[in-house]
């Protein structure tokens, strides 16, 4: 069952975020594997602290045998989601 407050993403948004992890030369911290993208959690209503459009992309690091495969990326609205 889907979590209402969990978005998944389409492959332009997908394509979006892996341009910024490109960018920056982001890969998994605990062991440098790659990282695969998931879903969108919205946080601006969740963290007063945070924008209102604000988003945690779910990361996955790509190695199995990862000491912490789990992680995400903050981003808002308009770095990722269709225009």
């Amino acid at each position: 069952m889907a979590r209402p407050e969990v978005m998944p993403l389409g492959g332009s948004q997908r394509e979006r975020v892996r341009a910024r992890l490109r960018s920056e030369h982001t890969v998994c911290r605990a062991c440098g594997g790659d990282l695969v993208i998931g879903d969108a959690l919205f946080l601006g209503f969740v963290f007063h602290s945070e924008p209102t459009d604000a988003y945690m992309i779910g990361l996955t690091c790509a190695n199995p045998s990862c000491p912490a495969r789990y992680t995400g990326i903050r981003l808002r609205a308009r770095e990722f989601l269709d225009r």
